[in-house]
């Protein structure tokens, strides 16, 4: 049975650090670094594609979407929204336009990126496409690496020397004292990077501070991380997590918490974390496993969000050698731990774990989605939710007027298979095509 988050056969090269919970603090927008990379736009109309402006509009068939320097200036139907003379035409005929996806739970620790200021732009471009962009996203939370690395390599997108989505990053995570994660141990030290435990929370909310004034986005923590041995997953100090989360929520940036277990998710829900990472098939994935009705309620009530990552659950028992009726159980246990929270008014946003994973192929994870969610949720937890939930909805999630140009363009409809989010013909970054076909 897979009894964790993740188990401890992990890729030695790249670990998938640090998972989320969101007690749905609206994050200020303003006080967010604004990214539209407008010196790198160019002025286009896409022409022809059935637009899903957002999750709950309904879709205009032969659609007219106009972008100047970086942001939408008209979008309707072609009959309504008139093409300027002379502009650059993307002939979406036979496609699908929706706003750019997000995906909220990566790790940018892949071997390529891993010297992000020094490495070749090429190949680092080469990495971002065949894990983000080549799947629609425009947008990516970077959900634990090396605070150094991933902030030069932001830099170096946001310069538009290299083409990519928006990098946010919670930048090096924190574990519990002698809890670091069995599955990262020889990483790190191959690394040569220090000790991510902290032992008190003087000493987490120091480091949370020094981080975050760094221009990290938010932090995230090991509420429960997994140590193996006779104590299996060990839960972190709630006055501990709760020094760290009160660091980000003091400058409006929100809190991510690996909880791998029940007891890991009741310290993200006493420390006021924001965004579960996963759901759990823990604790012997036995019945009393399952979220029950009073723990749903006790998620809601603190606004947490959650990322479902469901094909890591797959990935793992695969290389793992967990037998299929195992997997179909835990498969089964998670599907409904994503239905009940979705159901329940729990916000879900997207996220898939790659950089940890190599499974960049992104359809299974809406394959797996589909089976808790209609084809409008999956939307919205690739859109509008995370926009909202990290204060970007004033520019970011929506096909509208005044919104950054971030769209993607798909060659199936959704509406008819869910999978067709995976199928992407043109990924568009502030008017700027990062990834075409």
């Amino acid at each position: 049975m897979i009894k964790s988050q993740k188990s401890h056969r992990w890729m030695s090269a790249v670990p998938c650090l640090l998972v989320g919970l969101t007690t749905g603090l609206l994050f200020n927008a303003k006080s967010v670094a604004r990214e539209a990379l407008t010196h790198a736009s160019q002025d286009l109309a896409i022409v022809g594609a059935k637009l899903y402006s957002s999750p709950d509009a309904a879709a205009v068939e032969d659609s007219v979407v106009v972008v100047k320097d970086g942001r939408i200036v008209s979008a309707g139907s072609r009959a309504k929204t008139p093409v300027p003379p002379g502009i650059r035409v993307l002939d979406a005929r036979g496609a699908v336009l929706t706003a750019g996806f997000w995906n909220n739970h990566i790790h940018l620790m892949t071997p390529e990126v891993l010297s992000a200021a020094t490495a070749d732009a090429a190949t680092i471009e080469g990495a971002l496409q065949a894990m983000l962009t080549r799947w629609g996203f425009t947008t990516v939370f970077d959900l634990a690496s090396s605070t150094d690395n991933t902030l030069a390599l932001r830099r170096r997108v946001n310069s538009g020397e290299i083409p990519g989505p928006m990098i946010l990053t919670v930048g090096d995570p924190f574990f519990p004292k002698d809890g670091t994660p069995i599955y990262v141990r020889d990483f790190l030290k191959s690394q040569g990077w220090p000790s991510e435990e902290v032992a008190t929370p003087k000493e987490a909310a120091a480091r949370a501070a020094r981080q975050l004034k760094r221009g990290t986005d938010g932090v995230k923590i090991f509420a429960g991380a997994i140590v193996g041995g006779k104590i299996g997953v060990l839960p972190m100090r709630i006055d501990i997590a709760r020094a760290i989360v009160a660091q980000a929520h003091e400058r409006g940036k929100p809190a991510f918490a690996h909880p791998s277990n029940l007891a890991g998710l009741n310290v993200a829900i006493e420390s006021g974390v924001d965004i579960l990472a996963h759901t759990t098939a823990g604790d012997g994935g036995g019945a009393e496993a399952r979220w029950s009705p009073e723990l749903i309620t006790r998620l809601r009530n603190n606004n947490m969000a959650l990322i479902p990552t469901m094909t890591l659950f797959e990935v793992e028992a695969r290389k793992n050698g967990e037998s299929s009726n195992d997997l179909a159980r835990a498969i089964t246990m998670i599907t409904t731990e994503v239905k009940d929270y979705a159901a329940a008014g729990g916000q879900i946003l997207f996220g898939t774990d790659v950089g940890y994973t190599n499974a960049f192929d992104t359809t299974d994870e809406y394959r797996l989605m589909s089976a808790a969610l209609d084809w409008r949720a999956i939307l919205r937890a690739l859109t509008t939710a995370p926009a909202d939930r990290f204060g970007y909805a004033d520019h970011k999630g929506r096909v509208a007027n005044g919104m950054d140009a971030d769209l993607v363009v798909l060659d199936a409809d959704p509406a008819k298979d869910p999978t067709a989010f995976a199928r992407v013909r043109d990924t568009i970054r502030g008017g700027r095509v990062i990834w075409a076909r």
